[in-house]
């Protein structure tokens, strides 16, 4: 089975209306895994946050901490620089 993530190729219109029904599942306790490359996105999504790195975990925490520590994660995160 693959893995999708919710913003890849999609509008933004459509975006937006995933990561909705995203913040109305989580309003309703629904516990979930999301697999997201745009770093902020996932970080106002998410409880916890895992950078993942070749198969190897690099980060792990709150979004808070990964906006604090993001000097040092860049090379995993593909963020500005």
């Amino acid at each position: 089975m693959g893995v999708a993530q919710p913003s890849q190729g999609l509008a933004p219109l459509v975006v937006e209306a995933v990561v909705g029904t995203i913040v109305q599942l989580k309003r309703e306790r629904v516990a979930m895994l999301l697999v997201e490359q745009n770093v902020e996105l996932a970080c106002t999504l998410a409880d916890r946050v895992y950078v993942i790195d070749q198969g190897r975990i690099v980060f792990e925490g709150t979004p808070a901490a990964l906006r604090a520590d993001l000097l040092h994660l860049r090379p995993f995160l593909g963020v500005g620089g």
